[in-house]
């Protein structure tokens, strides 16, 4: 059975308003996985029919990302040509 979560959702728009962090905002309402404040604010956004920039929530935008020839992502902090590489 699955578990309902509770969320202050005005105080989550309020939060992500005031461009708190993902973690802070997290941390200040007591969520305890980062996907349930995914969700709640994707589902504030859909009704209020604008988009909030939470900062650290998702990764950076895939026009960014970097991949390998056999189509895996690179992680952001992985240097360009590692040593010892042959490609």
């Amino acid at each position: 059975m699955e578990r309902q979560i509770e969320i202050n959702m005005k105080r989550l728009w309020e939060l992500a308003q005031q461009g708190k962090t993902a973690d802070e905002i997290v941390q200040e309402l007591d969520i305890s996985e980062m996907s349930h404040l995914e969700n709640a604010l994707q589902g504030l956004m859909q009704e209020k029919g604008e988009t909030v920039n939470v900062p650290g929530l998702t990764d950076k935008p895939s026009v960014e990302a970097r991949y390998t020839d056999s189509g895996n992502r690179i992680p952001p902090d992985m240097p360009s040509s590692p040593e010892g590489s042959t490609s």
